[in-house]
């Protein structure tokens, strides 16, 4: 066995110490292994590489449940099978099945749970830990092979934290409920696999975050979209009190589906793909069904299937969901930072985003780009702070308003082009900042579109701000400090403090930190529509707006 050189050395000092003393029978000291590449986890060792991007080390593609796959498809994730020799941990893992949106192709593998981890290279121990809960609406999305902004060497180095990357089950794969998968087990029976997904990486942290030098106790669970409706399905759920801290939630998207509808969703899903393949008509057993149903592959069931919504099973999440928030009757009560872009819709409107009207008018464009991302502030910020404020024994709430990007006052924007006024603050675009990787536009392919040497200094100051502000909740809690503008919890105070905007000066690159005391609300985005729009444009904005309120 080889052992490092100052490891010989402690080694020999406290053999010849004992020696010394005389006395063989006294408890020998602990020996504190020197942090670095090789890492002992519960299930074996492993040896991660220095991250290229950072004085950071990574260790990729770990697993931190078995292979989700045959008889263990919706089933709750099972313990890794442990192994002996050195595992090599330096690539990406592959991501789980999903449609790839703009390659229009399906990818990925079922045998995808496993996680990543990025510390500073340093010899630094009790850092707090980050786990980073991927967006793409609980559909798609992955640690780093299609988004390189997720890499978390940057934020591990800058923040001085660890950071670790997680992959779950996506789409049906992640969230079924069906009678025909029913059994003895009541976490195989609540169909939120990929919530338990989180939840059993979450357990893999506390057993092993010691072991990268870091806290179990100080861990702040983090995602964006999907990724932070998972956070708060985290804070409502009983099996995952005990395992995080703190919690940021960034651009919430997402809600908890009742499971009435979830039976009717999964069979809708049987129907359509025994009508598909053209299965025998008459019935079939419980055990006949789940066995066809674990035979599909992954493709054809995700073609088909439109089943990725969190399930108020009664058991892993609580049936009355986000409702909690209102009643305070929820356990995971931590710190929280969240808030939302400026301008989240204007992406699913621009035609390089996802171009939800290829042949509607500019004005239309911007009309339901505009609304729409006001009732996201409404859903995924103001709601929820105003909610969540008036609970007697919840923690403090940082609430934030993400710009860079978006045009203001003056009409410039640091975007290229138009874009700050028909893409600007968009949904997803303040994650390169946040994880201090503002090199790499969100989407890889419109990094030379958007990323240029003219913004650049205004990039890296919003990098600064966002890693600081962010990396100082993830140590205590709290996001000041490290001389930033002070940023105040939310309050339901007549006049009290709300909310942040987070830019950049555009005439000389400077962090533009100020007090936002606008509250967003429902009643209000649908009167500031009515008031400015008109015509076919304002009952598109309308039905939009319908449907996101649930009004519809």
């Amino acid at each position: 066995m080889q052992l490092y050189p100052h490891l010989l050395a402690i080694v020999l000092s406290l053999f010849i110490t004992a020696c010394a003393d005389g006395n063989s029978n006294n408890a020998k000291p602990d020996i504190v292994v020197p942090l670095g590449t090789a890492v002992t986890l519960d299930s074996g060792p492993i040896d991660g590489q220095a991250s290229e991007r950072a004085e950071s080390w990574e260790y990729l593609g770990i697993p931190y449940a078995a292979p989700p796959v045959g008889e263990l498809r919706w089933r709750a994730p099972r313990p890794v099978v442990s192994w002996e020799a050195v595992r090599e941990a330096k690539l990406l893992p592959n991501f789980c099945p999903q449609f790839l949106y703009f390659s229009n192709q399906f990818a990925g593998a079922e045998d995808c749970l496993y996680l990543n981890v990025f510390r500073p290279r340093t010899q630094e121990r009790d850092l707090p830990v980050l786990v980073w809960i991927h967006g793409g609406g609980n559909n798609n999305g992955d640690t780093g092979q299609q988004t390189p902004a997720y890499d978390g060497a940057r934020l591990a180095q800058r923040g001085n934290m660890i950071v670790v990357t997680v992959q779950y089950r996506l789409g049906a794969l992640g969230w079924l409920l069906s009678s025909a998968l029913q059994g003895d087990d009541p976490l195989d029976n609540s169909g939120n696999y990929g919530t338990l997904d989180l939840i059993a990486s979450l357990q893999w942290v506390q057993a092993n975050a010691e072991a990268f030098g870091g806290d179990p106790e100080n861990v702040t669970i983090a995602g964006e979209s999907a990724g932070a409706a998972n956070v708060l399905t985290l804070l409502i759920s009983a099996h995952a009190q005990g395992l995080f801290a703190k919690g940021i939630v960034q651009s919430l998207g997402g809600n908890v589906n009742s499971a009435q509808r979830a039976l009717q969703e999964s069979q809708s899903l049987v129907d359509d793909l025994m009508a598909l393949e053209g299965v025998r008509p008459q019935p079939m057993s419980n055990e006949e069904l789940a066995a066809y149903l674990r035979g599909v592959d992954p493709q054809t069931l995700l073609a088909l299937a439109n089943t990725s919504e969190i399930i108020g099973d009664g058991d892993v999440i609580p049936a009355q969901g986000y409702a909690l928030f209102d009643s305070g009757e929820f356990p995971g009560k931590v710190p929280l930072l969240f808030g939302t872009n400026k301008d989240e819709l204007k992406l699913y409107t621009n035609p390089l985003g996802f171009n939800t009207y290829p042949d509607g008018p500019e004005a239309l464009r911007a009309a339901v780009g505009r609304y729409l991302s006001d009732a996201w502030r409404v859903t995924g910020a103001d709601r929820l702070a105003t909610s969540l404020r008036g609970v007697d024994d919840m923690p403090q709430l940082y609430v934030y308003r993400f710009n860079w990007g978006s045009t203001d006052e003056d009409g410039n924007s640091p975007l290229p082009g138009n874009f700050g006024d028909t893409g600007g603050a968009f949904h997803s675009s303040e994650i390169c900042f946040m994880m201090g990787n503002e090199d790499t536009f969100i989407f890889p392919a419109f990094t030379n579109i958007f990323f240029n040497e003219g913004n650049a200094a205004s990039r890296a100051t919003m990098s600064e701000v966002m890693v600081s502000y962010w990396s100082n909740f993830v140590h205590s809690g709290d996001p000041n400090g490290n001389s930033l503008p002070v940023w105040e919890p939310w309050s339901n105070s007549e006049g009290g403090f709300k909310a942040v905007t987070l830019d950049v000066a555009y005439a000389d690159n400077s962090p533009r930190v100020e007090s936002d005391p606008s509250v967003f609300t429902e009643e209000g985005v649908y009167a500031a529509a009515r008031e400015n729009l008109e015509g076919e444009v304002l009952a598109e904005v309308l039905r939009r707006l319908d449907d996101w309120f649930g009004r519809g």
